[in-house]
């Protein structure tokens, strides 16, 4: 693992991902996805079929007191994006955009700092930890047989993690994203237990 990064690392990072952010705004703005419609599970459809499912621990044992704050911290921003994606419904040819849907992952929205990789270290940040999100909705989408248009790989292997089985999907606001064209109408469901993340995605008959 590199070593920590140094305040103009910080600088040269920040700057890089503000153009990014800004060209991928502007190219979305005019042929980007929409954000998914939700419906709430009391008015759903009964007629629907499982076709996928991810679960997840939340909690690591092992983690030190200090990575529990960052824990603690992941799971709650999990549930603030588990409201904005639980009961999006995806019609057939739809494009699904995990930050269309999710949105901005600010501390004014709620969100609190947890665990983020960037370049081989591990930085606490505000939205920190919504990759478990995004790498269940991958694995999800490709058990479902939808078409991946955009998914980035972690740039660090954790044995026995989702990205050891390639089954991860990095996200970083705005510009690194994962999107996915459903080949179904999907409706998916996101639940958090006190233990697990649990992501399903239906067909909708």
């Amino acid at each position: 693992m590199k070593g920590n990064p140094t305040r103009v690392d910080l600088v040269v990072f920040q700057a890089k991902a503000t153009v990014f952010r800004v060209i991928r705004l502007g190219r979305d703005l005019v042929w980007g996805p929409r954000r998914c419609k939700r419906l709430l599970r009391n008015g759903e459809n009964d007629k629907t079929v499982l076709l996928a499912e991810s679960r997840s621990d939340l909690w690591d044992s092992f983690a030190s007191p200090a990575e529990r704050v960052l824990q603690a911290g992941k799971v709650q921003n999990l549930r603030i994006a588990a409201r904005r994606v639980d009961g999006s419904q995806i019609s057939r040819g739809q494009t699904f955009s995990f930050w269309k849907q999710v949105g901005w992952p600010g501390r004014i929205r709620g969100y609190e700092r947890g665990r983020e990789l960037r370049q081989g270290c591990l930085i606490p940040t505000s939205g920190g930890g919504l990759c478990q999100l995004s790498n269940a909705l991958y694995d999800c989408a490709l058990k479902s047989a939808c078409t991946i248009e955009e998914r980035h790989a972690h740039t660090q292997i954790v044995p026995g993690s989702m990205a050891d089985m390639n089954r991860d999907a990095t996200v970083f606001w705005n510009y690194v994203d994962l999107r996915f064209r459903s080949n179904h109408d999907l409706t998916v469901h996101v639940d958090l237990t006190a233990h697990e993340l649990i992501v399903r995605m239906l067909e909708r008959s």
